[in-house]
């Protein structure tokens, strides 16, 4: 389905290497890289929890918009840009500590778009669905 795979950049996602901006910020790390797939943690901390107790929406939806995207920097040419442009999200069950894990595959792709589908599990629980499509920009070139 993939007519290339950049196995250096898959490694240096899942090496540990600081991604910056949110993904660092909520403590997201790249678990598992491969052709059209990718996995991520994320530990439930106090400060990301709602009034009530569990997981903000919001924490659980950044996570999913992570791998919804990066999922796919191996797979297309370097230099080109992926942008969620939609997602949909169902909520499944309530967190409230542990480790969350989503995972993300690659179910179609061209040359502009790709729709990705993810799974996020709390320990064996499955507490999120969603999927989402993908624009994908080519690199720019510089007109001088």
């Amino acid at each position: 389905m993939f007519d290339r795979y950049d196995a250096e950049l898959a490694a240096t996602m899942v090496s540990g290497i600081p991604m910056g901006g949110i993904p660092d910020y909520l403590g997201i790390r790249v678990t598992d890289v491969g052709p059209g797939t990718m996995s991520a943690e994320l530990p439930v901390r106090p400060e990301l929890l709602n009034p009530f107790g569990s997981a903000h929406g919001g924490t659980l939806a950044a996570l999913v918009d992570h791998v919804l995207g990066a999922v796919l920097y191996p797979i297309i040419p370097r230099g080109a840009w992926a942008a969620t442009t939609e997602l949909k999200l169902n909520f499944l069950a309530p967190v409230r500590d542990g480790i969350l894990v989503a995972r993300s595959e690659v179910i179609s792709l061209t040359k502009r778009t790709a729709v990705v589908r993810i799974d996020v599990t709390n320990g064996d629980r499955l507490v999120g669905a969603a999927q989402g499509t993908v624009t994908i920009s080519e690199p720019r070139v510089d007109q001088q």
